[in-house]
């Protein structure tokens, strides 16, 4: 007799603090998928702004859920706790699901599934489109693809919390966290060592980028122009300290070495923290040919599109080549362009109806 696959459930957990203007059109997502989510929970942190009334207008379409502001950690601890599904998946107030996402993530998910990541459209916050996507995959990666590359480097190319959703059966073995920022971070770093990883490379969803993203927040949780660099890799660091101990605990073996030297963003991170004089201490002591021939290494190897590999290698060594102060006018570009064409379009919509 056929053994038949137990039918999968899917939680979808919207986490909301102060986004009134995006919460709805990440909820009316969810509510549109061709597979429907068989619970929609929406935590609300403790907003001050106009979110209750607009998570309250859904009525029993979803689970609204009202606390005292806790921040993203408890957030997601508890929308683990009270969610039921096979497959979990946790959506940011200003992300959007494609209505085809939830179908194609249930399709991927077999016994043995820790995860199944997806491309995303990059969008700016009033929802037009960058041209770009995160991570934007190369048409080859693969679960096979996806585990020779942690087992070479104790790492792999991963999204954003919207890019993800998680089998029950891993997240029962690491969860409550308490993460050094955010659960993605934890989660996705630890999740080749509890099952198989399967991306799929087609964007299922928007990405939306803005300035109050998490990682352009400082320690305060205050909006920075520009992401402080030090911070950044110091908590990338932590978070590769809890794979170690995650590996330990299962008795897998890790690659030894600084496993930053193997992440896009962060090689990234290093040479413009060089640039802007904010500095992981650890750092300080090399080359800047050194920190550029370590990004250069990192992004031939990445398992990313042949023009974004050249678009990479392309910006570090302008970066590297650059005086100092115009270094550093190019950082804040980068971080800002976004904001700037975001005006640009509404100024020029603004002078068509003039």
């Amino acid at each position: 007799m056929t053994q038949m696959t137990p039918a999968q459930t899917i939680s979808v957990i919207i986490t909301n603090y102060n986004y009134d203007h995006y919460v709805g059109v990440a909820i009316n997502s969810v509510i549109a998928q061709t597979r429907q989510a068989d619970e929609i929970i929406v935590i609300d942190d403790g907003s001050t702004d106009q979110s209750r009334e607009r998570i309250d207008s859904y009525g029993t379409k979803i689970r609204a859920v009202f606390q005292e502001n806790q921040g993203i950690k408890k957030v997601s601890n508890t929308g683990y706790e009270i969610s039921g599904g096979s497959i979990v998946l946790y959506l940011d107030a200003d992300d959007v699901l494609y209505p085809n996402a939830l179908e194609l993530i249930e399709r991927s998910f077999k016994p043995g599934v820790a995860k199944v990541q997806f491309d995303l459209d990059v969008i700016d916050r009033c929802g037009n489109f960058a041209g770009r996507r995160f991570c934007n995959f190369s048409d080859d990666t693969s679960e096979e693809s996806v585990a020779k590359s942690f087992a070479a480097t104790g790492t792999y190319l991963w999204p954003v919390t919207s890019g993800n959703a998680y089998s029950r059966d891993f997240l029962s073995r690491v969860m409550p966290l308490t993460p050094p920022e955010s659960h993605d971070g934890v989660l996705n770093t630890v999740a080749p060592l509890y099952g198989r990883v399967i991306t799929i490379v087609q964007p299922l969803g928007q990405y939306r980028i803005h300035s109050r993203n998490i990682s352009r927040s400082n320690e305060t949780g205050q909006t920075a122009a520009i992401p402080q660099f030090a911070r950044r890799i110091g908590i990338r660091k932590q978070e590769f300290d809890v794979l170690r101990e995650h590996a330990a605990a299962l008795g897998a073996t890790l690659p030894q070495g600084d496993l930053l030297e193997n992440e896009l963003v962060f090689v990234n991170y290093r040479l413009m923290a060089r640039k802007m004089r904010d500095e992981d201490a650890q750092d300080a002591p090399r080359t800047l040919w050194n920190l550029w021939r370590a990004g250069a290494s990192c992004i031939l190897k990445s398992p990313i599109t042949f023009r974004a590999r050249s678009k990479h290698l392309l910006w570090i060594t302008c970066l590297a080549l650059a005086p100092t102060s115009f270094a550093r006018q190019m950082i804040r570009l980068r971080y800002n362009r976004m904001h700037m064409l975001t005006n640009f379009r509404r100024l020029g919509r603004a002078r068509s109806f003039a």
